[in-house]
């Protein structure tokens, strides 16, 4: 298994073309992410892995002498520095579902649908949120404020950065405010050329009162002031309250895809 320096990622490109609707391939390729790219042939690569945080993006078609490093590559090193965590994995062909169960076997493995919303972001005039709260972006100045729950954004401003000054300078975002407490966010992820997908939360005790929707459409405002032509929403099939928000705010269904989470004990 072959670790890439960027300089050889076109290489591997056709190999996750197929998972390209994720900004986070668009990402790496166009050298706006620091992940890990590994492949079974420098020249000529038949199958590779994405590995950025908690997520493992699998391309092309598994083979014997790879399935054996990839074994080697969690066992040795993923889930030990892992253990009681979980991660995602997003496959560009069933053919890995298989050698990833192999893989992971005696851990606990969900395979599950989930659905990819897009969108071409447009000013919303209908972003006034409930009486009480304001909105505002996430910038330095509202990090050093007195706002209680910074903590939680800042947590939330890593899980796909590699730090909040990773997230300052390629992202944006809004965030609600509710007696000087933080009642949600909505938080810009694998910004490039243009595209971004979307992190977004309500807290208790703030959830069902159509602050989701409000916070989606202020945010797809900010982002057409800010030139993006096109925005990503993702979640499992199953989360109704996710997929529902999206639709409201306005985002068409573009992909149904099976991804498998591994959950370390």
């Amino acid at each position: 298994m072959i670790l890439l320096t960027p300089s050889a990622y076109p290489s591997a490109h056709e190999l996750f073309k197929p998972a390209e609707h994720h900004s986070l391939v668009r990402a790496l390729f166009e050298n706006n992410l620091e992940a890990s790219l590994f492949v079974d042939n420098e020249t000529q690569p038949r199958c590779g892995l994405v590995a950025y945080n908690s997520r493992f993006t699998f391309g092309g078609d598994p083979h014997d002498d790879f399935n054996a490093d990839l074994r080697r590559y969690f066992t040795e090193t993923i889930i030990p520095a892992r253990k009681g965590e979980a991660f995602l994995a997003v496959f560009t062909s069933e053919a890995w579902i298989p050698v990833l169960q192999e893989i992971f076997s005696g851990h606990e493995i969900i395979l599950a649908p989930r659905l990819y919303f897009e969108i071409a972001p447009e000013p919303n005039s209908d972003t006034t949120l409930p009486d009480g709260f304001s909105l505002q972006e996430v910038t330095p100045e509202l990090l050093a404020s007195d706002i209680g729950g910074l903590d939680i954004l800042r947590e939330e401003m890593c899980s796909e950065r590699t730090s909040v000054e990773d997230f300052l300078a390629k992202g944006f975002g809004l965030c609600p405010i509710y007696e000087n407490q933080v009642a949600g966010w909505c938080l810009s992820e694998y910004d490039t050329g243009g595209r971004c997908e979307i992190g977004i939360a309500t807290l208790e005790p703030h959830q069902r009162k159509g602050i989701a929707t409000i916070l989606t459409k202020a945010f797809l405002t900010e982002a057409a002031r800010r030139g993006y032509r096109h925005a990503g929403w993702d979640c499992w099939e199953k989360n109704i309250a996710s997929s529902a928000t999206a639709r409201k705010a306005g985002f068409t269904l573009a992909q149904r895809e099976q991804v498998m989470i591994v959950i370390l004990d």
